[in-house]
This record gives C-alpha cells, structure tokens and sequence, in this order.
C-alpha cells in the first residue's frame, strides 16, 4: 500500500515500532507485532487507518487495502 500511495516513504524498524517517513512527516506508531518473532507480522487494522489518515492517504488506502473500507 505505502508503494503505490506514499512513493518514497522510508521504513525504519525500532525497537518496539515502526516509524515511516513520508513527505517531511515522520508516523511513529506503528507496531512491530507481538513478542518473539516480529518478522511480517499482522498490524491491525486500525494502526493502519490512523497511519493513513495521518498522512492524508487514506482514499488511496482505501482503494489498496479491502478492510479499511
């Protein structure tokens, strides 16, 4: 989603978060998942939204991903 709607936003993983930078704003709420192994782990849904909204993509976001409609 962030490919097609926020081009050129740079994923950084944090100890606890991840944090994108998109268009001079920077989102820092975004979790890595539960404890163990935090490879591709499932966000919820609403993390996702707010990340959206926050960056004012969420139209775009929408259109990407079926369960924030």
């Amino acid at each position: 989603m962030l490919d097609v709607c926020a081009p050129g936003a740079d994923i950084q993983h944090k100890l606890h978060h991840t944090w994108i930078t998109y268009n001079g704003q920077t989102y820092r709420g975004l979790p890595l998942g539960k404890h163990g192994n935090r490879k591709n782990a499932e966000i919820e849904v609403g993390h996702v939204k707010r990340m959206a909204r926050f960056f004012e993509i969420l139209p775009c976001a929408k259109q990407e991903i079926q369960a924030l409609r």
